[in-house]
């Protein structure tokens, strides 16, 4: 976060590094409804990079390299070490890419952070639901994701993120 944290960008990768770790650094979404939110506090993915970047050399793009979520790859020069940089905030594609689900502590399964939708998974277990109909309330729930995010549109969540999951 700016004025918060970015001084530790360099360190947090050269942990990461050591240890072997992939580290994927993710714009402060509007997800809880605390002052830390601030707007003068957002770091761009891109003021990320910059920071970086001025330390290591210019970040080397990993379109080969794939995981299972929202995250563009660099490789960092001179080493191999890939980071991550998840653009939920300045990335208009970002929703495309996300293939998250959220289980609730109270059962309910959320498509997207940035979205009041939800659905009670609690129904289906309590009537006995088979796996194949489990397996369908879940590609229902996928189809149902948002095309975007709301946190754009002055987003208030309706939940604190640690009774989302997360």
């Amino acid at each position: 976060m700016r004025g918060r944290n970015e001084d530790q960008l360099i360190p947090l990768i050269e942990f990461a590094g050591a240890r072997d770790l992939i580290l994927r650094f993710i714009e402060l979404m509007p997800v809880s409804t605390t002052d830390v939110l601030d707007e003068d506090n957002f770091m761009s993915i891109l003021e990320a990079k910059r920071t970086i970047e001025s330390f290591y050399g210019s970040l080397m793009p990993e379109t080969g390299f794939r995981t299972n979520g929202p995250a563009a790859y660099y490789q960092i020069p001179g080493r191999k070490q890939r980071i991550g940089f998840i653009g939920a905030m300045t990335n208009l594609h970002f929703c495309e890419s996300c293939n998250k689900l959220r289980l609730t502590c109270d059962g309910k399964l959320r498509p997207c952070l940035g979205s009041y939708l939800e659905f009670d998974i609690m129904k289906p277990l309590r009537a006995g639901a088979t796996d194949e109909e489990l397996k369908q309330f879940f590609l229902d729930v996928v189809e149902r994701k948002p095309a975007q995010h709301d946190f754009r549109d002055n987003y208030q969540p309706n939940r604190k993120m640690i009774a989302i999951g997360g």
